[in-house]
């Protein structure tokens, strides 16, 4: 093999190279972010908070892990289009447009706070719910 050939062979090994590296770290910085975001976007207080005014759910979307950002569907609670996130576990299963009725002697509580950007780039903090005891 002659001096030219090996000297192609080596810049395009060296392209090669180049580019499987700069994806490999991208792929780790893009899931490092990932995984750090969903944990800094979380925050669960110690005790339950106030009440959130509503009887009545609607689930708008669910979330990769099983949670569901719904909005006040009650116009009795004067709080209309509120969105709240309720956090779902291995017994609870939510899809879009479910409506979440509170049972009687029930209410809805905050129990910590979720943040999380929208299409449009605006960053929105609304708060993780659960249905308690009055």
């Amino acid at each position: 093999m002659n001096d030219r050939a090996k000297f192609i062979l080596t810049y395009v090994a060296g392209i090669v190279t180049g580019v499987v590296l700069i994806m490999a770290v991208g792929f780790f910085i893009a899931k490092s972010r990932a995984t750090s975001a969903s944990n800094d976007d979380v925050v669960m207080f110690e005790q339950p908070r106030d009440v959130v005014p509503g009887k009545v759910f609607e689930v708008m979307q669910v979330l990769s892990d099983g949670s569901a950002l719904a909005t006040v569907d009650d116009v009795e609670s004067g709080n209309l289009g509120t969105v709240v996130l309720f956090v779902g576990d291995e017994s609870t299963s939510y899809y879009d447009s479910q409506k979440i009725n509170v049972p009687k002697g029930k209410v809805v509580k905050q129990v910590g706070t979720y943040g999380y950007m929208t299409r449009d780039d605006r960053h929105k903090t609304v708060p993780i719910v659960e249905i308690m005891e009055e």
